[in-house]
């Protein structure tokens, strides 16, 4: 119904505006364009509400506003600054092509826009960056600038660079469909020299802001230098700090000169007119940005690949270890602290040639905890004796310590979670999916080193509903709403009961009671989650009340990457059971590629792709990393398994980068001593 309704308004729109065209009827095609944008518009907002309301359910309101409004703000900022550069860039006297002239305009909101909005997060680096006292050995920069500063510069570099690109397409082209029509000649003017040069003054004017913006990206690469990987090691080395860090100040300064020389009326028509003797085309316009090209390219050939090559052939790769040592000083010193290596404490253990009963008997903790069990064979031996229904399923076995008794114990643990599409296809309904099957049931639990006599595993916490050995190990709320197999919605608290587990050949059901999901308080919001999810059946079905509430986001990964899209999580959160309760625990890093002189990383499932040629999309926080060369394990986030809140708590906070995003993001991150025991 919804696709259905969405068409006919839609469609319904294009029609009045057409019908509005064809008549020359300017107040139909205006009433059928609204009609069709309001369309558009109305089913977007259903599901741009929908996830308002999520966040708003979780306390994090103030975040999902901080997002949008930071993209919205930077896309409207991006795009007046865009019309504004290509409007005054292709406006001038000559009459060019109007049609070319908006056309660039255009491109320049669009362009604009979409780079405010997608460099969203750099921006906000960038305004609320910290300092970190720790300069570069070569610029003398603080790492800051280079971790906040220079990845807005780069952008910026984009925008400007796209920017000047599109005003002089679009100043040139207006202009050669004149010379096209007749209106003026390249090679003969029919009008004086003096008017031609009014004509032609925006495209000088236009080529020259671009060399403007070309010289301030060779500045720019002075600090790119801390990257480079000309030399032994990656960031600068002898022939980057000798030779091309004064070739960028070479070319930038031969650029910008060139760019002084097309923009300024009175120096460009005298060195036009000393040129035009000895080279006879650069008298045109077409000549001389030509030669201006030719030049520019030469001069940046030279300094910038020549003379490097040359040093680094002749001088460097000769004496290579003498020249470069500092510089590979530079580059270990910078990769241990990216990696934040360079805290690594160093102590020595006595070793002993003998091994003897008294080394057990003196060190019980060491011998209790060294690990007897496989995760593989124990997650197979866990499927067979502890699932107790196809529907149940254990994702994988993670290692954890728990104090039992008086003893800090290592373990194994694993949550049994519902896996829908283990149900029997004729079961896969819509009712059991969203309202029936909705949630997982306890975990299991045992010790890394012991057996039963039958050679299974000493489980501690065991079967549906949780049976545990130990009071310490009791599993008062076993109930599993979100997890790792939680990848799609369920409605719960609704007129039809939830599976909670099974019990011989009955079942036990039940009527969910926290505050997980979104509250389904009135049609409104039921109207919004049918277009967002489940349809004409979810907008159509009697089952959700006023007291129902909908859980979307369940996946774990997902949950925590949608409300903290600024981190990199681990790819396996492990479950913890603590005053009797489930949470789930995953590791967040802050990353960058930016770090100076720090050698960069990349994962192996980075490095297999590569190698196998496998085209596959890199997601960034599913646990791969590419080209890295600074992280930080800054934040551990906790969800509760049964209402799904979510606490991010700082465990680095000393980390430039964490500091930044608290800043951008206040209420989001929580020291550490607020975490629990």
């Amino acid at each position: 119904m919804y696709v259905i309704l969405y068409a006919v308004l839609f469609l319904f729109g294009i029609g009045i505006l057409v019908r509005g065209f064809r008549r020359q009827k300017r107040s139909t095609f205006v009433a059928g364009g609204l009609v069709a944008l309001g369309t558009v518009c109305f089913f977007w907002f259903l599901s741009f509400w929908g996830e308002m309301l999520w966040f708003d359910a979780l306390g994090y309101g103030r975040r999902f506003w901080t997002v949008v409004l930071s993209k919205s703000g930077f896309f409207l900022a991006g795009a007046v600054f865009g019309l504004l550069a290509v409007y005054l860039l292709t406006l001038s006297k000559g009459g060019e092509k109007k049609v070319f002239r908006a056309i660039a305009v255009v491109l320049g909101v669009l362009i604009g826009g979409f780079w405010g909005s997608a460099n969203w997060d750099t921006l906000l680096l960038y305004f609320n960056g910290v300092t970190t006292g720790l300069t570069d050995p070569i610029l003398q920069k603080d790492t800051a600038f280079y971790l906040f500063t220079l990845p807005f510069y780069d952008s910026l570099y984009d925008l400007f660079l796209l920017l000047g690109l599109v005003a002089l397409a679009g100043t040139a082209l207006s202009l050669f469909l004149r010379v096209l029509e007749g209106q003026l000649e390249f090679e003969q003017p029919r009008i004086p020299e003096q008017s031609r040069a009014t004509q032609y003054r925006n495209l000088y004017i236009a080529a020259g802001l671009l060399l403007f913006v070309l010289a301030w990206g060779k500045y720019l690469n002075r600090f790119h230098l801390m990257y480079s990987s000309w030399g032994a090691v990656f960031g600068a080395g002898w022939t980057d700090v000798h030779v091309r860090l004064p070739a960028y100040w070479v070319a930038a300064a031969a650029t910008l000169l060139l760019g002084v020389v097309l923009t300024t009326g009175p120096v460009r028509k005298q060195v036009q007119s000393k040129l035009s003797g000895l080279i006879s085309p650069v008298r045109t316009p077409a000549g001389f940005l030509a030669f201006t090209g030719i030049v520019l390219a030469g001069v940046w050939f030279l300094a910038l690949a020549i003379l490097p090559n040359l040093f680094q052939w002749l001088r460097v790769e000769p004496n290579e270890i003498t020249f470069e040592k500092p510089y590979i000083e530079h580059n270990i010193r910078f990769t241990r602290r990216g990696f934040r290596l360079h805290e690594i404490e160093e102590r020595e253990f006595p070793v002993s040639e003998s091994f003897t009963t008294q080394m057990v008997q003196d060190n019980p903790s060491v011998f209790n905890n060294i690990r007897l069990w496989d995760w593989r064979a124990l997650d197979a031996v866990y499927k067979q004796f502890q699932e107790i229904r196809l529907y149940y399923e254990f994702v994988d076995v993670d290692i954890d310590r728990y104090t039992i008794g008086d003893d800090y114990r290592q373990v194994m643990v694993s949550a049994r979670e519902l896996q829908l599409s283990n149900l029997p296809e004729g079961s896969r309904t819509f009712v059991n999916k969203r309202f029936k099957y909705t949630h997982g049931n306890g975990i299991t639990l045992t010790t890394v080193s012991e057996f039963t006599p039958q050679g299974l595993p000493n489980l501690l916490v065991k079967d549906i509903p949780p049976q545990s050995t130990r009071e310490e190990l009791r599993v008062e709320q076993p109930r599993i709403y979100y997890g790792e197999l939680t990848r799609s919605y369920a409605v719960v608290n609704t007129k039809e009961e939830e599976l909670d587990y099974p019990s011989g050949e009955e079942n036990v059901y039940i009527h969910y009671s926290g505050k997980g999901g979104v509250a389904l308080k009135n049609f409104w919001r039921k109207v919004i989650y049918g277009w967002k999810f489940g349809g004409t059946r979810f907008l159509l079905s009697g089952y959700p009340t006023a007291e129902s509430r909908i859980m979307f986001h369940r996946e774990i990964r997902h949950r925590v990457k949608t409300l903290a899209p600024f981190l990199r999580f681990d790819k396996d959160p492990y479950i913890v059971l603590a005053d009797g309760r489930l949470y789930w625990i995953i590791d967040g890093y802050t990353t960058s590629t930016y770090y100076p002189y720090s050698e960069p990383f990349s994962s192996a499932e980075t490095i297999q792709r590569k190698r196998t040629g496998r085209r596959l999309p890199f997601t960034p926080g599913r646990g791969e990393l590419h080209g890295i060369n600074y992280i930080r394990n800054s934040v551990k986030a906790v969800i509760d398994a049964y209402n799904g809140t979510m606490d991010l708590y700082v465990f680095e906070p000393d980390d430039p980068l964490i500091q930044t995003y608290d800043r951008a993001f206040p209420g989001i991150l929580r020291p550490e001593s607020e975490m629990p025991e």
